[in-house]
């Protein structure tokens, strides 16, 4: 179970920097917050801080790809499309992302459905909801959560830094 958490949280990290990552040129096809943001208070990333350093998560990146480094279909990470992370993070009413194991439904519907994948990218997904203050899902505006993760290693980036395991 610490595996996973920390996989998790590695992967959330992950998440974070890559809907961080700064352009060279803005991108005046995405609307900009109608609020200002204050995120100068995680500058510090002191204990109640959501950011950790660099160093920090591949120390929790390596210890999890150690612990799976022979066991070939395990996950290692889950990619999430950023533009539709940003569409569904647009109500401000989400405070909170949770981030839920789930079975590929191409799984469940070739008759698996209840059973043990273990983190077989073949079998595994993620499937990421909102909630408020008051602790109840909010979901799109169409009514539905996100999923359609991609799994690493089965899609991986082939080139730049995110095609490593680790924080480069």
């Amino acid at each position: 179970m610490r595996k996973i958490i920390i996989g998790f949280a590695a992967l959330l990290l992950t998440v974070v920097v890559a809907c961080s990552k700064k352009n060279s040129t803005p991108d005046t096809s995405i609307a900009t917050p109608t609020k200002e943001l204050d995120f100068h208070k995680y500058a510090i990333m002191g204990l109640d801080s959501p950011f950790i350093s660099i160093d920090t998560g591949n120390i929790m990146l390596n210890s999890y790809l150690n612990s799976i480094q022979n066991r070939t279909n395990e996950v290692k990470s889950f990619i999430v499309d950023a533009d539709a992370l940003r569409y569904y993070l647009q109500n401000t009413n989400i405070k909170h992302v949770k981030l839920m194991l789930a079975h590929k439904l191409s799984y469940v519907r070739g008759g698996n459905a209840n059973q043990y994948a273990g983190m077989d990218y073949n079998a595994m997904t993620m499937i990421i909801a909102g909630f408020g203050s008051d602790y109840d899902y909010i979901y799109s505006p169409q009514g539905a959560v996100m999923d359609f993760s991609i799994p690493c290693p089965n899609s991986c980036p082939g080139t730049g830094t995110a095609g490593q395991n680790t924080l480069q």
